[in-house]
């Protein structure tokens, strides 16, 4: 097999021979990564959502998210300094 991109390519690397295995893993290697690249498509899209309506908010309310980014650091700074 010639690599003709990068082999960090998602189906090259479940394709290439790996440790010597060769094709007698490519099933089990593929039953497991395919599954993991699922999931983390998923959460991907999850947070790509989140990040918009985050983004959606503050740009309609930018001063409530100023005074819930200045309560979220007084709290942790707070929590902080009784721990020292």
């Amino acid at each position: 097999m010639i690599l003709t991109v990068h082999p960090s390519a998602y189906e090259q690397k479940r394709d290439l021979h790996v440790g010597g295995l060769g094709t007698h893993s490519a099933p089990t290697l593929a039953a497991i990564a395919d599954p993991v690249h699922d999931v983390a498509d998923s959460w991907l899209e999850k947070a790509k959502d989140a990040a918009e309506v985050a983004d959606d908010m503050v740009r309609d309310n930018p001063w409530a998210a100023v005074a819930v980014v200045g309560a979220v650091g007084l709290a942790l700074g707070w929590f902080l300094a009784r721990r020292v």
